[in-house]
């Protein structure tokens, strides 16, 4: 018979903390772990996007992660990267710019409303100088933090990791060599097996754009550039496509159809804060996005308040005749200048060209439309919780009807 042995006492999950805090600091239990954490969402210059990012108009950008930006040339890339390098400056941040193409310079920036004295910019030509740099300044600003010191948060950007060549590759042109290279995946794959930890250390964000290419297959796919690295490690990544925007104007009695921007269409490859739900907006060439461009696919008189038709003063409903007051909506309306409620009557109607606004009280036409006026924070919140179960994971998707607000735009896809 086998004797038994009388337990000293119970070696709890708490013991089992408490020694494995002795050799790893950073580690601890889930219920109050900070490491991973996202304390922030940054916008993203249009909350369309940031729906498609992370599942509201309220959020975008997720601190502490990893996000790519894939598309062809000209699909706006480097444009939504500036846009959000300012949104990040404006949260506190501080940015280290590496740029691969030469794409972007100081007077580019100031357009752009960025404070470029919060921006470090770093020309990068090879895949072996951006491993080093910002692995030294990850592990810089964790030695700091470590030490007890206060470290700025910042946005690491790259653009554009498909540009990055190798030491290799670089070394090879200049001898004149035409091997391939067989390295740069792996070095590619390398830096984010890196950084990724040490960046959440120091709850940095990374953003970086990516070429996209067109594989051989029997069925052709668009892959980005850099091998499994980026693509593993992201935790959104979004394809980016183009058509053209397009605006009618006279000219000279005459209808002339002329390119006024690019139509963005994003398309999540990968994302783990919402459903991949492709989704656009426009960037038109002398303007810039606008914030609210795409919130006129979710409005509706339920929602908040805000749909095509007529409105009609107490007067003009009692001058209608019986049969013609049928379907109106009665609502009231307290006027900003005297403070007076008033009942107003609003007739949704897909034929007018008007749109009428409740908390106005009022009509209001395209060019006044995509403002502030219009969306107020009131009139977001709406929609936002309208779309949550059409960009968020575990709920039913909603059915949103289309709605074109600018007759004069072509919104129909003319690739290139």
């Amino acid at each position: 018979m086998a004797k038994t042995t009388k337990a000293k006492g119970e070696f709890s999950f708490d013991d089992l903390n408490k020694e494995l805090a002795k050799t790893s600091s950073l580690g601890s239990v889930m219920e109050i772990s900070e490491f991973s954490e996202i304390d922030r969402f940054i916008h993203s210059g249009n909350y369309h996007l940031n729906a498609c990012l992370t599942g509201s108009l309220r959020k975008g950008y997720p601190s502490n992660r990893s996000i790519a930006l894939a598309g062809p040339s000209g699909t706006g890339k480097t444009y939504l990267i500036l846009n959000t390098v300012k949104h990040h400056i404006t949260e506190g941040y501080y940015v280290i710019y590496f740029d691969s193409e030469n794409a972007v310079d100081k007077e580019q920036m100031v357009k752009f409303g960025i404070d470029t004295s919060k921006v470090r910019y770093e020309p990068i030509g090879t895949v072996e100088e951006f491993r080093t740099i910002v692995t030294q300044t990850c592990q810089t600003l964790i030695d700091a933090k470590r030490g007890g010191y206060e470290i700025p948060r910042i946005l690491f950007v790259l653009d554009s990791a498909g540009n990055l060549a190798s030491k290799k590759e670089v070394d090879d042109a200049i001898s004149g060599s035409d091997k391939a290279d067989m390295s740069r995946s792996k070095k590619m794959k390398s830096i984010f097996r890196i950084i990724m930890n040490k960046m959440a250390e120091i709850k940095a964000t990374f953003i970086f754009s990516n070429h996209v290419y067109m594989t051989q297959d029997f069925y052709p796919e668009a892959k980005a550039g850099g091998g499994t690295g980026p693509e593993y490690a992201a935790s959104i990544i979004l394809f980016l496509s183009k058509a053209k925007l397009k605006e009618v104007k006279k000219v000279d009695g005459k209808k002339v159809t002329e390119q006024t921007g690019i139509i963005v269409t994003a398309r999540p490859n990968k994302n783990r804060f919402a459903k991949p739900t492709s989704i656009k907006f426009q960037i038109p060439f002398n303007k810039g996005m606008n914030e609210y461009v795409g919130l006129e696919n979710y409005i509706s008189w339920d929602t908040c308040g805000i749909q095509k038709g007529y409105v009609y003063s107490e007067k003009e409903y009692g001058k209608l005749k019986e049969k013609d007051q049928i379907g109106l909506v009665p609502f009231s309306y307290t006027d900003t200048e005297t403070g007076e409620i008033t009942t107003k009557y609003f007739e949704p109607s897909d034929s007018s060209n008007k749109i009428v606004v409740r908390h106005l009280g009022r009509t209001v036409d395209g060019t006044e439309f995509f403002t502030d006026t219009v969306f107020t924070p009131e009139v977001i919140d709406a929609i936002d919780a309208h779309i949550q179960p059409m960009f968020n994971y575990g709920i039913e998707d909603a059915g949103i009807d289309d709605f074109d607000i600018d007759e004069e735009t072509i919104f129909e896809d003319d690739s290139e």
